[in-house]
């Protein structure tokens, strides 16, 4: 009977009945905007983007000065490759060259032994017969013991650089080359970042800075609004504050949008406050009012920032 009432409007025009439901909080849409900015301070050379541009994942936003990023890298290759070099030099102990030059000296004493022994016996021989000094047989002696105990530390000394240095020092070295790997892979990243990409599909909400100027962690060149990231910010009357919890689906209204849209809600504050200025009007401009924030359900790209909205709760059979 109501439908066929409200049906004409002359008469429907008597029944609040008729009307749209009285809606359950009133608010607006919210951005939740990126801020891109490069890690370090450096001077923009060239921004690629304009105010309402579309943007894919990866696509190119601004580029940043690199000279000192360059180098920074370059620094950190040379370093990386002196501590690969000294790694391997106590793997393999000493050079060729050096173990040469070794066993070359081993081989001039070995020769020395060899006369000094020929000395000792001839001096020896004389002794007996009576024709050499003892001075002189203690003199020949001695060059013999000399010439051993060089042979032993020569000896000594090929066999240690045959070697490869102690595991402590080894471990050293391999920890020195980890560390050096870290910082040319840190160095190469930063490099990376000196080109600022957009993180995903999105659009550009406002170019901040531009070629020529610092942009910095604090100095964000452009502020990006993903798809999908808005939020529902709206204001419930203590009244109505028992019909919603965290997961209640509302209906959403607002001028110009499709019948349909729904959003979920993800926060109800706990704390009162009066009706901010932003929905302010003659009739809940002393109400008290809790914040209740509510993510939309599909296509959330209908709502767009800073648009007054209106919700219901949502039909059982639209919850479905």
């Amino acid at each position: 009977m109501m439908g066929w009432i409200c049906a004409l409007p002359l008469i429907a025009s008597l029944f609040a009945a008729c009307g749209p439901a009285e809606p359950l909080a009133v608010g607006y849409v919210e951005g939740e905007y990126v801020l891109l900015a490069p890690l370090d301070v450096a001077q923009i050379t060239s921004v690629e983007v304009r105010k309402g541009d579309r943007l894919s994942p990866g696509a190119t936003v601004a580029v940043l000065e690199k000279e000192d990023a360059n180098s920074a890298v370059a620094e950190a290759e040379a370093a990386w490759r002196q501590a690969v070099a000294e790694l391997e030099n106590l793997r393999e102990g000493k050079r060729a060259e050096e173990i040469d030059v070794i066993e070359a000296t081993l081989n001039s004493a070995r020769a020395e032994l060899k006369e000094a022994n020929r000395s000792f016996e001839r001096q020896k021989e004389l002794s007996g017969q009576g024709f050499a000094s003892k001075a002189n047989y203690d003199a020949a002696e001695t060059r013999v013991t000399l010439a051993k105990a060089k042979i032993s530390e020569l000896e000594a000394n090929l066999a240690v650089a045959r070697l490869p240095a102690r595991p402590a020092q080894i471990e050293a070295a391999e920890s020195n080359v980890k560390r050096a790997e870290a910082s040319l892979k840190n160095a190469r990243w930063r490099l990376e970042k000196r080109v600022i990409t957009a993180p995903a599909d999105g659009e550009v909400s406002d170019v901040i800075l531009r070629r020529g100027e610092l942009a910095g962690p604090s100095a964000p060149v452009v502020s990006f609004l993903p798809d999908n990231a808005t939020k529902l910010k709206l204001y419930v009357p203590e009244a109505s504050l028992s019909a919603v919890g965290i997961g209640t689906r509302i209906a959403v209204r607002c001028d110009g949008c499709s019948d349909g849209l729904s959003a979920t809600i993800s926060y109800v504050s706990r704390e009162p406050e009066f009706t901010p200025p932003v929905i302010y009007s003659i009739n809940n401009r002393q109400k008290l009012v809790y914040l209740v924030e509510a993510r939309p359900d599909d296509d959330a790209s209908a709502l767009k920032p800073g648009q007054i909205v209106d919700v219901v709760l949502a039909e059982p059979d639209a919850a479905q």
